[in-house]
């Protein structure tokens, strides 16, 4: 086998070996990344999801109640219901995010926990100092990204709406009834802060890097690898062929080609002379060994 197919098998080998490397290194940092990304911007959404909760529940419900009365009651009031509907017009932009607040037992059952969420609220309430879970759900092009945090019932305040249906404002009731949204207690995980993104965004962003930077990385290796092949084929086989062209042309006859002149520096250089300089010896030794023939024939004669 030629030295330059050797080469080139072993260089093609440890090139889709660097590549396969490079590609799995380069999709696990883009995939961190792009996760990394996606929760940094939940996380923005859940903080300003917990911002329009606080300020309704510090400045615009006691102002509502100032105006209304005790048995006032006014939804605009409910930091649930601003922050989600607040969320909701941010989303006519952002239509990937979904953001809910679902809980065991909403005062509008349209908040009504699913199954996964429930499960979310129970590891929460087991856990008093867990603060967030994340993870994924579905499956295929429907995998969804999620990160959830519990909300739990600091104000005692909210206690004038939702302990027991008699305390609560008489339009409460009227409105969603005297069954959903009682019973809490101070402490309770009463629900959860979900954000939901899709996950097959941020996998095609991460592929589509990997990509570039593998056939970045494979242009500049096969580059690399032709111009060291051309060298190799220019400065040593080419070489080398003509040195064993010469070498076979004297082994076989010593006086059918003369001395060729050196036409590479360096070692091969110094290689031709050494052939030049031994087929110079054997043509003088062969032609002593002729003459002493002669000798030796005319002495017998």
């Amino acid at each position: 086998m030629r030295i330059e197919t050797r080469l080139t098998l072993s260089l093609a080998f440890c090139l889709c070996l660097g590549l396969a490397i490079s590609a799995y290194i380069s999709f696990q940092l883009e995939s961190r990344q792009a996760r990394d990304e996606v929760k940094q911007k939940a996380d923005m959404l859940l903080e300003t999801g917990l911002a329009i909760r606080a300020y309704t529940s510090d400045e615009v419900a006691p102002t509502l109640l100032r105006l209304q009365g005790d048995a006032g009651f006014s939804v605009q009031q409910v930091p649930s219901f601003s922050a989600q509907n607040a969320i909701h017009r941010l989303q006519k932009k952002y239509p990937d995010y979904q953001y809910r607040e679902p809980s065991l037992n909403p005062t509008n059952v349209k908040d009504r926990a699913t199954d996964w969420e429930v499960g979310l609220i129970r590891a929460f309430q087991a856990a008093d100092k867990r603060a967030e879970i994340s993870g994924e759900i579905g499956d295929g092009a429907d995998r969804r990204f999620y990160v959830a945090r519990p909300i739990r019932l600091t104000n005692p305040a909210c206690l004038q709406c939702h302990s027991v249906p008699a305390a609560a404002p008489a339009a409460m009731v009227a409105k969603f009834g005297p069954v959903n949204g009682f019973g809490w207690s101070m402490g309770d995980v009463i629900a959860l802060q979900v954000v939901e993104v899709p996950s097959q965004p941020a996998r095609d962003k991460a592929a589509r890097s990997v990509l570039v930077t593998v056939g970045s990385l494979a242009c500049v290796f096969v580059l690399s690898g032709a111009v060291f092949l051309l060298l190799l084929r220019r400065h040593v086989t080419h070489p080398l062929e003509r040195l064993t062209q010469t070498a076979n042309s004297i082994s076989v006859d010593a006086s059918s080609r003369p001395a060729f002149t050196a036409a590479e520096g360096g070692q091969f250089s110094e290689l031709q002379d050494a052939i030049n300089r031994l087929k110079a010896s054997i043509d003088s030794a062969l032609k002593r060994i002729a003459a002493i023939s002669k000798q030796d024939d005319g002495a017998g004669k």
